[in-house]
């Protein structure tokens, strides 16, 4: 049967791969489209988050975030998978309002990047762009045959999985998929990807947290049921809280990832499950698969970038299989 050997959770945000000297000017982008969410305003004071602002924290934190993307590659190829179960989000990018499934997999046999190009971003994330997009159509080898295994089982299992074969024209993989490829695993081999994608961002059907946990559970007994020698390693792709930082949250979650405390991520709050902060269910769903597997904080860092409170808690968790 197939083994899964561990795998990780790990952010995606462009100020990873934007300088330090540029998240003050991507976050006072974004101010006016804050004001317009009406998200709940930071707890932190004035003062607090003018001292997070200073360059030389700033840079410090850049710094943090390269080391721990580093050790969290190395500790994922440790692992010598087969093959990447990736659960991320799609954000307009394959799905649009004619179909928003909760969940969904898709077990063609390739998926392209169909680069959307630098005009549909805001000019700050210019130095990010390339580790979310190519600059011409790029296509992702994918694994059709867990793919279907894992439909059937999680449908078995009483989770009603949408499924896909055929990518929709004209639309493309969406950055959660690439990022680990094109800036996590840059330069490296690509291995076969499964992409589960969970509708973290749209109302009205997100998955609640209680429902993320029961789907990554019922995915590791699928996993684990596949007819198959191979070495699975299962991503979770996103979060932490953003645009507005929650370190409380995100350190709750964190730490319930470690005592391995499906409750406590059941009980998430919902209401801070909102925006990017709402990638965190694709951590729920992987945290619960990965029962019996030892997991431990890589790092954490809240890397803000305006005096709104606005930017990421970057974090950075990993799972490996005693031994591996």
């Amino acid at each position: 049967m197939a083994q899964l050997v561990g795998g990780a959770g790990v952010s995606h945000s462009p100020q990873l791969s934007i300088e330090p000297g540029g998240w003050r000017a991507h976050g006072d982008l974004e101010q006016g489209r804050l004001a317009e969410l009406g998200l709940p305003p930071t707890t932190r004071t004035a003062g607090e988050l003018e001292g997070e602002l200073d360059p030389h924290l700033m840079a410090a934190r850049h710094e943090a975030c390269q080391r721990a993307l580093e050790r969290t590659r190395q500790e994922l190829l440790d692992l010598r998978p087969d093959v990447l179960v990736v659960i991320g989000d799609d954000q307009r990018e394959l799905f649009l309002d004619d179909i928003m499934p909760a969940l969904s997999i898709f077990w063609g046999t390739s998926l392209d990047d169909r680069p959307p190009g630098m005009a549909g971003y805001p000019h700050t994330m210019e130095s990010a762009y390339p580790y979310y997009h190519a600059e011409q159509d790029d296509t992702y080898e994918t694994d059709p045959v867990l793919g279907l295994h894992l439909v059937e089982q999680l449908v078995e299992a009483g989770v009603d999985a949408a499924q896909f074969t055929e990518q929709p024209t004209d639309r493309t993989l969406g950055h959660a998929f690439t990022f680990i490829y094109r800036r996590l695993f840059e330069g490296l081999p690509r291995l076969p990807l499964v992409p589960i994608m969970l509708n973290t961002y749209y109302p009205p059907n997100q998955p609640t947290p209680k429902r993320c946990v029961q789907i990554g559970q019922e995915l590791r007994a699928a996993i684990d049921s596949w007819d198959s020698d191979k070495r699975v390693a299962l991503i979770a792709s996103g979060g932490l809280t953003h645009p507005i930082i929650d370190e409380k949250l995100d350190r709750g979650l964190l730490e319930a990832l470690e005592r391995h405390d499906t409750d406590a991520l059941a009980q998430l709050p919902v209401e801070g499950l909102t925006e990017g902060s709402s990638e965190i269910r694709n951590w729920i769903a992987v945290g619960a698969a990965m029962r019996g597997l030892p997991g431990r904080t890589v790092d954490y860092i809240p890397a803000y970038r305006s005096t709104a409170g606005s930017g990421c808690g970057m974090g950075f968790f990993t799972w490996a299989e005693d031994g591996s």
